[in-house]
Order: structure tokens, then sequence, then C-alpha cells
């Protein structure tokens, strides 16, 4: 087989899916590329003859596979997953493997999953799954996994399943015969957060920066979406901030969906980043379909955003506790920090007539922050709603200063 063909690990728990793993390599090679087959089993030994057995995997971790397969369930799959990560990052960093596919249940998922979360953004990688639906951020988090549903449970090959994997197949080798590593423009980057709702806003102030020469990342706050933000300011890739929706911090505190973790707004205080903040969308914490939102939350104003997700107003007492936590961590900072507070709202449906308009609630907010504050952050009021052009522009000048303070 020639040498130049691209290689794609095929893994998955070999002694309870070998055969469909079998199919799946032998669909890879069919569609141009060399398989690999990766055996993450953590219990039996498989009938199929893997290329990267499951003992070897465990053995350049330091770990011995009898040991692991005495071992509870969990802790076996965790030991496993911890061991597939390793070895499969040392594959891609060696430029020996240039994509992965992983076929799994539950368990095969959660190791397939835990192995590829640790790849570099753009490597090319999917899973096979019967947990395709449903909460997946468990086994995606922050990454670029590609889940594809598997339809049928993995537990035999027919003609249903074979359409998937043969589609799978398809997929992770034009992806890899494909791919185009990620190459800098060379401008400034600065990363931006948006929401449905403050997106008129964030759109205005990305245009004044981008017509400034600089290039801008959209992030959706999401949870998820923070978080991948400050992974890429982690790995260098951003050099300003204009977080200018945080409701991430409301939805850690009340308790919502798009809950970003404890550390959020960290990061760039960390690196010393220049950060423009704005509490865009801290009036809106995302809760599920209006039929599924906690009993706790049935009282409050909620808003229908979609068939799929329901908006809850914040009070003012939330409010004094976001605007606490944005001032921790905002006084940590090691570079510039601009803070502007629309005055005229915070969301396209906080004004007047609007169902979160509610003046006393971003009193609150606002009050306390201008109270919380370090001296040395600069705060300004402006009396402009956060969709106003005018608010936007001075979002986008205000960020352009910080930069060239910064950077020239």
């Amino acid at each position: 087989m020639s040498q130049e063909l691209k290689t794609i690990v095929v893994m998955g728990t070999m002694d309870t899916k070998g055969r469909e793993l079998a199919y799946l390599g032998q669909r890879v090679r069919e569609a141009g590329c060399r398989p690999l087959l990766m055996d993450v089993g953590a219990h039996n030994a498989s009938d199929v003859i893997a290329d990267i057995p499951v003992d070897e995997i465990a053995a350049a971790a330091g770990e011995e596979i009898a040991r692991i397969r005495a071992m509870p369930r969990g802790e076996a799959v965790e030991k496993i997953s911890m061991a597939a990560a390793s070895y499969l990052k040392r594959m891609i960093d060696a430029g020996e493997v240039h994509g992965v596919i992983g076929v799994g249940g539950s368990g095969g998922t959660t190791i397939c999953a835990a192995a590829m979360r640790g790849l570099p953004y753009g490597i090319p990688k999917l899973i096979v799954t019967t947990l395709a639906s449903g909460n997946t951020r468990w086994h995606i988090d922050i990454s670029d996994i590609i889940l594809i549903p598997s339809l049928l449970d993995i537990g035999g090959l027919n003609p249903m399943l074979e359409m998937v994997l043969n589609n799978a197949a398809q997929g992770i080798a034009g992806m890899v015969k494909g791919y185009r590593p990620y190459v800098a423009s060379g401008k400034k980057v600065i990363s931006i957060t948006m929401y449905g709702t403050t997106t008129p806003g964030v759109t205005r102030a990305r245009q004044v920066v981008e017509e400034a020469g600089y290039e801008a990342w959209v992030f959706h706050a999401s949870g998820v979406g923070g978080r991948t933000m400050e992974m890429l300011m982690s790995m260098g890739r951003i050099h300003g901030v204009m977080d200018m929706t945080l409701a991430e911090i409301g939805a850690h505190l009340v308790g919502g969906l798009h809950d970003a973790g404890p550390h959020r707004l960290e990061m760039a205080g960390r690196l010393g980043l220049p950060m423009v903040i704005v509490p865009g969308a801290a009036d809106t914490i995302v809760l599920p379909p209006k039929d599924q939102v906690p009993e706790k939350f049935k009282n409050r104003r909620l808003n229908v955003h979609n068939p799929t997700m329901t908006t809850m107003r914040t009070t003012p007492e939330e409010n004094v506790e976001i605007a606490c936590f944005m001032a921790d961590k905002l006084n940590k900072t090691k570079g510039p920090v601009c803070v502007i507070l629309p005055l005229g709202g915070l969301s396209s449906i906080d004004r007047p007539g609007k169902i979160f308009y509610d003046p006393d609630a971003n009193a609150a907010l606002f009050s306390t922050l201008k109270q919380k504050l370090s001296p040395s952050i600069t705060l300004i009021e402006d009396e402009h709603h956060l969709d106003d052009p005018e608010f936007a522009k001075r979002v986008g000048e205000t960020m352009i200063n910080l930069l060239k303070q910064k950077y020239s």
C-alpha cells in the first residue's frame, strides 16, 4: 500500500464491536485511506486482530491490561480512556495519523470521546454513536468532535448499520483528504461574545474593529462558547477581548443551560489581554423548553425564545450576585480593562414595552459594579441601549485604543 495514503485510526471496544470496526476499517480503505484498527476494549480479548492492541495502549501508559480488566467497570473505562488519549495524541503529534473515527455505545463513546477531546482543533474526529441525540456536552465538551447517530445499536452488521458506517467512512476520509490546517492571517484577533438578543449591537461593534483592520471571532455565549473562547486565548490565538454577552455568568450562579463554570472571565485577565467588558444579556438565564422549566422557576418572568429554549429575566438580587462575580474576576486582571454599561438596556428584549424591561434589576447590576470594581478599571456609563449604533461605535473604538496601547 502506498505510504502516501492518509492514515485514519478506527477505534472502539473490539471485544464487543470487533466485526463492526473491521467493516468500518474496510470502508475507510475503499474510500482511499489507510485504516489502523485501535482496540480500546477494557474487558475481554477480541476475535478481530487490532493493529493497535489494547494491551499496547495500556503498556504505553505504564499500565497492565490484566490489572485494568480486574477493576470495576467505571474505573476500567477511565483508565483506558486516559491511556488511549495519551497514545492517540502522540501519534497525531508525530504526524503518523491524520484523523480518527470511533464507534460506540455508552462505554465505547465515553472512551473514544475522551481520547479525541485532547486532540488539536481541526484534526478530523468523528464518532458513530448511539448517544448522538440528547445531552452530548459530556462527550464533546469544547472539542470539535462530530457525532453521527448510529440509528441502530451497534450489535451486529446488517444493511441499515452498514449504510451508516459507510457514510461515516466516506465522511472521515473526505475530511482527512481535504484537511487544511489553521493558518493565522497575521491580523490581531479580537474575540467577541454574542446571543441572538445581543446580535445587532455585537454585529455593529464587530464591524467597527474589522474596518480598523482587526480580525473578529464571534463566540455564542452558550457555556461551551465562552469556554472555547478562553481555551483559544490560552493557545495564544486571541489578542483582545470584547466580551459583550455575559449570560454564562448568570447561568452558573442561578442555574441555567449556558453555564460556563466558575472560571469565566479569568483567562484574559491572567494573560493580560486588553478587555472591553459589556454586561450584555446579563438580564437572561437560558432554561429548557417551557414545559420542562424547573418548578422553582415556574412563577418567574419567562420568555419563549424558541420551541427548544425558554429565557428567564434576572432579578435585582441575582444581578447583584452577577456583578460581584464580574468584579471579583476583573479586579484580578493583569491587563487593561474597560467596563462599559449600556444604561438604555442589556438586550433586544430589555427596553420599554419589551418583556425583560426592568430598570430596577439593571440598576442593581450597574450600582454594584460601580461599587465593587477596582478604581484601576475604567468604568463608562453610556446612556444608549446595547443595540444602538452609537454604543457599538464606542465599544469598538475603545477596543481599538486598548489594542494600540498594548501592541504599538
